[in-house]
């Protein structure tokens, strides 16, 4: 990826690119070094949640994005899972730009499915969530029934991972299209108090004290009998709001408590993730 990357710097006017993949992660970084690893992973995930409630309005896939600034320019190239940025001068001639940047995130979408392709066991495929996604997002506020349906024709030890991913994707576009504009003070306990408590409001009756969220009558497990949580949704939902909100970072979402279980209300606690 690094020589792909530097590639792209050899075209004249280009300050530096990076990549990130479908969550905002950084994979490869070929930028100077005043742009640290924080600022590029909270850049990536704003623009893989921008193409991604793109998408799920326009129900097409989106193109290239071309954002001009007073004192330079950055061309995004959605990939098959994230997304390639360049950093360029205001006046950088695009057409040779392309020449160069469409090559490169060819050969960067194949490595990236090389680097994920399983290399010894091969599992089952998991179905796919995208289409779902956009039902979900576009259904909301009216999303328990989709997701009910879904998790029932699920089988086997993907269920848990598979909803929980759905739940993150589903909450990280939703931060983008409601709360996005909102000034959010980097904060646990702020975050479900502002963010995550009304995203909620509106198919569950839930509460914050600290950094725990308390969810009344959860409709994602009523009557359901479990020794294990069974709110994997729920809790992705909750982790894909807060990990949106600048400057957070990536808390972990824990369901403690499940009515499923026996126990009174559905209980979530949120830390920070460990270093």
């Amino acid at each position: 990826m690094q020589r792909t990357l530097e590639d792209i710097n050899g075209v004249m006017g280009v300050t530096g690119c990076f990549v990130c993949d479908g969550d905002g992660r950084v994979l490869a970084s070929a930028l100077p070094d005043v742009f640290d690893e924080a600022i590029l992973t909270t850049v990536g995930r704003t623009i893989t949640q921008t193409t991604a409630g793109l998408f799920v309005t326009r129900r097409r896939k989106v193109r290239d994005i071309d954002l001009l600034y007073a004192e330079g320019r950055v061309v995004v190239k959605p990939l098959r899972e994230g997304c390639l940025c360049i950093l360029c001068v205001r006046d950088i001639n695009v057409p040779l730009l392309n020449l160069t940047a469409n090559l490169a995130a060819r050969k960067l979408t194949a490595e990236m499915t090389r680097r994920t392709r399983p290399t010894v066991d091969v599992q089952p495929e998991e179905p796919s969530i995208e289409p779902l996604l956009a039902q979900i997002v576009g259904a909301y506020p009216d999303l328990v029934a989709l997701v009910m349906e879904f998790d029932r024709s699920i089988e086997g030890d993907q269920r848990d991972s598979i909803l929980m991913t759905l739940g993150q994707r589903a909450g990280a576009v939703l931060f983008g299209q409601r709360y996005a504009s909102m000034s959010i003070p980097p904060s646990i306990a702020q975050g479900l108090e502002l963010v995550v408590v009304p995203a909620v409001a509106p198919f569950a009756i839930a509460n914050a004290q600290g950094n725990r969220l308390d969810v009344l009558a959860c409709p994602f497990c009523r009557n359901l009998l479990s020794s294990l949580p069974r709110c994997q949704f729920l809790a992705g939902f909750i982790q894909g709001l807060l990990s949106s909100i600048p400057g957070l970072g990536e808390p972990v979402v824990t369901e403690t408590l499940c009515r499923a279980r026996g126990d009174d209300t559905c209980t979530f606690e949120v830390a920070k993730k460990e270093a």
